[in-house]
């Protein structure tokens, strides 16, 4: 509806097909059109509207968030002054005595304006920051209306330039390209509530996306270190494109073309020393680019740099190195006068992924509290103790969660004693209680697990099947139905034998179905914890709830209902993943950004991404691939797991809890322990770090540490452990061989040797004992000594 609207709008207003030009339209707006674009400016200088021929971009209409604006950011507060008309499509306007000038170019292919900063006085100008608020309208409140907004998926500087673009929902994807240096960016997040009197907690949703012309230093490495100040006198001149793509795929050749910009694409970004690394680079012409790619320890790798020939009037060249030893590869390659960089990770073994991740969760106290995220790290323990015992450090976590477990639960009824509500704090122990089973065999902690669930389904499933909390949907809160099935597979073994468990096993498949029905029957209309908007658990817990269901099936018809409605949400969700970023640290992380305050008591919001809930996404993609068979979701899947593993510092083992992607941020954070509780006693709420005491200093692009080592109040940084959850369940078992299109095999955690009709797949791993084949021709398989 929405193109056909567009299309009558295209014909009534004469987009000029292969000229450019600009109508005045009543109240002195500007239409300006290109080859296959519209859009409406205001008397204000700012932009009403964007139309491409397949969708429409919206932009916000309220006072103060209007764009594109010029902004100064002193530190304390951000300044915005209003365009005075130049004439035609140009305007100006002057904050703390630097002139900007903004001019919407008249450009046949791509809406295109510059924007000129001009310091009129004599004294240097050195903000905080200083840019334009593009004024796109990111912000997702309700449904379906967010389904056409645009989140702010990927933004990159680079020393030459910058690029990176908003998607929606509906899969439409909006490039941002400069083709001059930008020194950072940055998005405004929305104040949400207050804790006490004058302590904010933020919100859900984002107003802006800025680009910060002119940012203070510190900056990452990648980003120009030139651009903090304007000298008297000094102008510096920015060119912005909006250039669409009609897919994530086609992201790359889009602005290459578009631009000129040489694009570097990488489809997998993490590997395991030995393997060979794979970089492409999309360029307008055929020079040839240099590479420079640097190991951890500072050792200079070797490249292989080929002419793969011209596709699309693009030229394509592919790097390829081999990752010698475990740690980071910083990659740059110059071409055509721009500098792109990257990052490579090559892996650890997952044996000690989850060895280390066990040796965290005691590390890093899990302590009784309010939400299950602050003992979340008992999922590591006890999946570590299945399949790596370790009796001194196993016996320890096993008698902390029992005291943990009495404290927030009923050990007797089997209930609740504290937040009942949260039913995501009952769901996800269940998980807990059948690893424990799975690792040490004791049937009471199945008992427990079975209790909790007939609680839960008795006091929260509504009569459409879903899971709520008083009046809100909570099925897709940590995965409610996941947990359900991961005690229903138990229990549908020991009910082979025990009629018992053959009627706890179908009395909780039939909760789950009723649950998972509802969800797909939602259609995206779905419901979460906190403030409503278009939410990365809401949305990925969705999908991989479904996905786990439709695996559960045996019914070829069922199995592709559930499969179909899974991939639908999947897709949606690819706006607030990280699928294109070059950067091994951060492939396969999700856009969260209010975890911060609640995890390590820090404010404000921040990008977390890897954050403990981007394995949500992580398992959704697994399921994926194991339901239709397409590598990208296994590519996905290996991606995101070995920037999970990263978490985990090179060398030490240390855990950190998450990686903040913006690249600067004035931040405050809890400066010390709460005195008045120690680690075993139950606390409540979400500490606001101002009312503690906080510390001020500058983040940006890193790694964030653990605070539960030694903060006793409740904290939820150990939420992080769902990652090596879905390591255990994912990889850490786990081949995978892949017949392409041209017939070659490739390997995930194996080596993949082919002798004539027979194909030898050497585990990387010794725990490794399972191998997932996809296969079209006629091979026969060795795997670990067996054939088939």
């Amino acid at each position: 509806m929405t193109h056909m609207l567009f299309k009558l709008r295209y014909f009534i207003l004469g987009l000029c097909l292969s000229l450019v030009m600009s109508l005045d339209v009543p109240g002195r707006e500007r239409v300006v059109c290109g080859d296959s674009y519209r859009y409406v400016v205001r008397e204000d200088g700012t932009l009403d509207s964007l139309f491409f021929r397949h969708f429409d971009v919206g932009f916000f209409q309220t006072d103060g968030k209007r764009g594109p604006s010029f902004y100064v950011h002193d530190g304390q507060s951000s300044h915005r002054s209003e365009w005075a008309g130049k004439g035609g499509l140009e305007f100006d306007c002057v904050i703390q005595g630097v002139k900007a000038e903004l001019a919407y170019l008249q450009d046949k292919e791509y809406p295109s304006f510059s924007i000129t900063l001009t310091n009129m006085s004599s004294e240097t100008f050195a903000p905080v920051k200083a840019g334009l608020a593009l004024g796109i309208d990111t912000y997702m409140e309700d449904y379906p209306a967010w389904l056409t907004k645009f989140f702010p998926t990927l933004m990159r500087n680079e020393p030459t330039h910058f690029y990176g673009y908003l998607q929606s929902p509906q899969g439409n994807v909006l490039g941002v390209v400069c083709k001059e240096p930008v020194a950072s960016w940055s998005v405004d997040y929305n104040l949400s509530y207050y804790d006490i009197p004058q302590y904010w907690f933020y919100g859900h949703r984002i107003e802006s996306l800025n680009l910060d012309l002119i940012n203070t230093l510190p900056l990452p490495e990648h980003n120009p270190q030139d651009l903090w100040k304007l000298n008297p006198g000094e102008s510096r001149r920015w060119t912005v494109s909006l250039i669409p793509s009609q897919s994530l795929d086609t992201f790359e050749q889009a602005v290459a073309s578009g631009s000129g910009i040489p694009m570097v694409k990488i489809d997998r970004t993490s590997y395991f020393p030995g393997e060979t690394a794979s970089i492409e680079l999309i360029q307008s012409s055929d020079d040839r680019p240099s590479v420079r790619i640097i190991g951890e320890k500072g050792n200079l790798l070797r490249a292989d740099v080929g002419y793969e020939g011209v596709s699309q009037d693009l030229h394509r060249w592919r790097v390829r190195t081999e990752l010698p030893e475990k740690g980071r590869y910083d990659v740059e390659i110059v071409s055509e006068g721009y500098r792109n960089t990257a990052v490579l990770l090559a892996n650890d073994t997952w044996e000690n992924v989850l060895r280390n991740a066990r040796r965290a969760a005691w590390d890093n106290h899990q302590k009784p509290s309010s939400h299950v995220e602050s003992w979340y790290g008992f999922h590591s323990a006890f999946l570590a103790a299945g399949h790596f015992p370790d009796r001194k450090l196993d016996s320890l976590l096993d008698e902390r969660f029992d005291m943990i477990f009495a404290k927030v639960f009923d050990p007797v009824r089997n209930v609740p004693v504290i937040y009942e509500d949260r039913i995501q704090n009952t769901s996800s122990t269940i998980g807990m209680l059948v690893d424990r089973y799975q690792a040490y065999g004791r049937l009471s902690d199945l008992e427990h697990a079975a209790g909790l669930a007939d609680w839960l389904i008795s006091d929260s499933q509504a009569a459409d099947g879903a899971y709520m909390n008083g009046g809100v949907r909570y099925t897709s809160v940590i995965y409610v139905a996941k947990s359900l099935m991961e005690l229903y597979l138990v229990e549908k073994e020991l009910g082979k034998k025990d009629i018992r468990w053959r009627e706890n096993a179908g009395r909780h498949y039939a909760s789950v179905a009723r649950a998972i029905d509802e969800l797909v029957e939602s259609e995206g209309d779905f419901q979460t914890e906190g403030e409503m908007t278009f939410e990365d658990g809401m949305i990925a817990c969705s999908a991989l709830q479904i996905g786990l269901f439709a695996l559960l099936q045996t019914d070829p018809q069922r199995r592709e209902r559930y499969t179909q409605a899974m991939l639908r949400i999947l897709d949606s969700h690819d706006c607030l993943t990280q699928l294109k970023v070059n950067d091994a640290r951060r492939r396969g992380g999700t856009m969260r950004f209010w975890e911060a305050q609640y995890d390590v008591l820090m404010l404000p919001n921040m990008f977390n991404s890897p954050h403990g809930w981007s394995a949500w996404r992580a398992y959704a993609s697994y399921y994926a691939y194991l339901l239709t068979g397409q590598e990208k979701y296994l590519m996905e899947t290996f991606n995101a797991a070995g920037a999970f593993a990263a978490l985990l510092e090179n060398g030490t083992g240390k855990l950190r809890w998450a990686f903040v992607v913006d690249p600067y941020l004035q931040v405050r954070q809890i400066a010390a322990p709460v005195e008045e509780v120690t680690f075993d006693d139950l606390t409540t709420g979400n500490p606001h770090p101002e009312y503690h005491g906080a510390r001020s200093f500058v983040i940006g692009e890193q790694y964030v540490d653990m605070i539960s080592s030694w903060q006793p109040v409740n904290s939820q940084d150990n939420d992080v452990h769902e990652v090596f959850k879905f390591i255990e369940e994912a990889v850490l078992s786990n081949a995978f061989i892949v017949e392409r299109d041209d017939g070659s095999i490739a390997g995930y955690n194996c080596r993949v040797s082919r002798h004539g009709r027979r194909l030898v797949v050497e585990p990387y791993e010794r725990q490794i004992v399972n191998l997932h084949t996809n296969i079209r021709s006629d091979y026969k398989v060795i795997f670990n000594t067996q054939d088939r």
